[in-house]
């Protein structure tokens, strides 16, 4: 096994070396070309690319959900293909050792003889893969650096480290995934890599002298658990805060490796985003900024799943977990990098509560925004700054030392504690009108004209896409009212015909043929969402408590628990797969096509 290892830790080397060469010999527009023939590398080889990526689907499954990294550590955003990005990254912030090491003594020293393990570790928050023109080349360089230096190299998950999302077409605003990885590794390099994607962990804690910080891809969710057993015991542990605050140990219990849910814990850990106060357009009064601050979670259209997460949800998690912010990324940033709740307009607080980097600079060849990375050390913090050009420069972070303490000697600071924030009520008109404007695709983002404009372009392509083809075949969630025309429901087409029509009628080819590839398998994944207990069959219980939750989101209660209950075609109570599957290719077939 040590020889295997030393063979494998061999190839990844010379990987790094052959992708090392292909980054530079490129230009930062190469990297989102809208070309059709965009530069092709020299093929890696398929040996080797199994190899290293067995070798890093071991390592990764050792890990836990939550890794704990001490400083110095620099955290990276979204990167998505882009392999210029990733290379500088690296160069601008002292890794260079990590990258350019040829022999054994090389990948362990830096050029002050220090190990480059300690010397400087990463942690990247996720989303590797998807609308730049090398994901493939940028996933393999993240795997190789895994496999040889595991202990200064780390790797979240994002939302596009899934079957869902590397399937996404997004036609010419950049690439999908899964097209990229077959056409250049194969089939069999694409499903071993979405196995070392079920593995990555979700989320890390950094942590210096300074105190710490949660990071992860997306954010915090309202429903922690989807068992009522950990939600009790949840509750118990945390009486004062209630079963809606997970703690950083609530974490690690969660079960990671799978597709990613559309619900719950770890679903929300990629795809939530904070709520915004620019995202009703205008800056709020202190009356109603305080009224602001007692939201907790609010719908989150734009998505089509997991939740906005606002102050009065963040204040407790940090506290509950001694916490002094949470970093993440998810949401391209006209900066490269965004602070949100820095103060209650009472007190500024030690750090922002939420820290958002992104660091894919001009995303998409179309943003025109700048990419940036945080810079942890012992006793400082840092935002390193750049343009896809090539400019790079160095910030401060905006973190303030407790009054009469040196930072380097908060062992663990705190925020301030306010008093208890009053119970969210939903029927307030601040409420209302941010829901109101949210549904209308106003996020409060705040960017050039140029940004603005690619971010309201891109947004279709931000919703799950399993909501996505829900959406397309039957109108059942979204936005939109449910069915803005009458049609004809499974149960009444099967109403008048024999048992034999029946029978033939068993997935039809003239209804599953409107059901292309990519959607069948993001039905499966609702299917699974609301199949609680797995067994393959959804009660009216699971469909009456997804229809709840739809309604959170989407629109009315009753009109979606009726619309799923009459999936069940035969009235036994259950609806299978099969029942699910040819409801929603009827509905395909009886409404026009609501995609874009």
């Amino acid at each position: 096994m040590e020889r295997n290892t030393d063979h494998v830790s061999d190839e990844a080397r010379r990987m790094l070396f052959q992708l090392t060469g292909v980054f530079q010999s490129l230009v930062s527009g190469q990297q989102w070309s809208k070309d059709p023939t965009p530069l092709e590398p020299d093929p890696l080889d398929l040996e080797t690319v199994a190899n290293v990526i067995d070798r890093a689907t071991h390592l990764l499954r050792q890990e836990p959900n939550v890794l704990f990294i001490p400083a110095p550590v620099v955290v990276v955003g979204d990167i998505h293909g882009q392999c210029c990005d990733l290379l500088q990254v690296f160069r601008r912030t002292g890794g260079s050792c990590l990258i350019e090491a040829t022999n054994d003594d090389a990948a362990t020293r830096n050029g002050s003889g220090e190990s480059c393990e300690t010397h400087k570790r990463y942690l990247m928050l996720g989303d590797y893969v998807d609308r730049g023109n090398f994901s493939c080349e940028c996933v393999m360089f993240l795997l190789a650096l895994k496999v040889l230096h595991p202990s200064a190299v780390h790797l979240l998950r994002g939302n596009h480290e899934s079957r869902c999302m590397t399937a996404t077409e997004y036609h010419d605003t950049g690439v999908n995934f899964r097209t990229e990885c077959v056409r250049k590794l194969g089939s069999e390099a694409y499903d071993k890599l979405m196995e070392c994607f079920d593995c990555l962990p979700v989320c890390a804690v950094v942590h210096s002298s300074m105190g710490r910080w949660f990071c992860c891809h997306g954010g915090l969710g309202k429903r922690p658990f989807e068992n009522s057993y950990a939600r009790l015991i949840l509750a118990n542990i945390n009486k004062k805060t209630g079963p809606k605050v997970i703690t950083i140990e609530q974490i690690n219990q969660l079960t990671r490796y799978s597709e990613p849910p559309l619900k719950g814990a770890l679903c929300d850990l990629l795809w939530a985003d904070p709520l915004l106060e620019g995202v009703l357009g205008y800056k709020l009064s202190d009356k109603d900024y305080q009224e602001f601050l007692e939201l907790d979670y609010m719908p989150n259209p734009p998505r089509g799943c997991s939740h906005l997460f606002g102050y009065a949800a963040i204040k407790p998690f940090l506290e509950v977990n001694h916490l002094m912010g949470i970093i993440r990324a998810h949401q391209c940033k006209d900066e490269g990098i965004s602070y949100e709740y820095t103060d209650d307009r009472k007190i500024t607080f030690t750090f922002p509560y939420i820290t958002t980097v992104f660091s894919a600079a001009n995303y998409c060849g179309s943003y025109g925004n700048k990419g940036a990375v945080l810079v942890f050390t012992s006793n400082r913090i840092e935002v390193v700054k750049y343009t896809s050009s090539g400019e790079v420069w160095v910030e401060g972070a905006p973190y303030v030392a407790p009054p009469h303490v040196e930072a380097e000697c908060v062992p663990r600071p705190l925020p301030p504690k306010p008093s208890a924030l009053p119970q969210q009520t939903r029927s307030t008109k601040l409420w209302k009108s941010s829901l109101a404007r949210i549904r209308e695709g106003h996020t409060g983002e705040k960017g050039t004209q140029q940004f603005q404009a690619a971010l309201q372009k891109d947004m279709t392509n931000e919703i799950h896409p399993g909501w996505r083809s829900v959406q397309r075949l039957g109108r059942v969630v979204g936005r939109i009212q449910l069915l803005r025309k009458q049609v004809t429901p499974p149960t009444l087409l099967l109403t008048n015909m024999s048992p034999n029509e029946r029978r033939e009628l068993s997935l039809p080819q003239a209804l599953l043929g409107e059901v292309s590839r990519g959607d069948s398998h993001q039905l499966r994944v609702v299917f699974n969402s609301i199949d609680r207990n797995q067994d393959g069959f959804l009660s009216l219980t699971e469909l009456e408590e997804f229809a709840k939750e739809l309604s959170d989101v989407h629109t009315n209660v009753e009109e979606v628990k009726q619309l799923l209950q009459t999936m069940d075609i035969d009235k036994s109570g259950e609806v299978s797969f099969e029942e699910f599957t040819r409801y929603m290719a009827t509905l395909a077939l009886n409404t026009e096509d609501p995609s874009p």
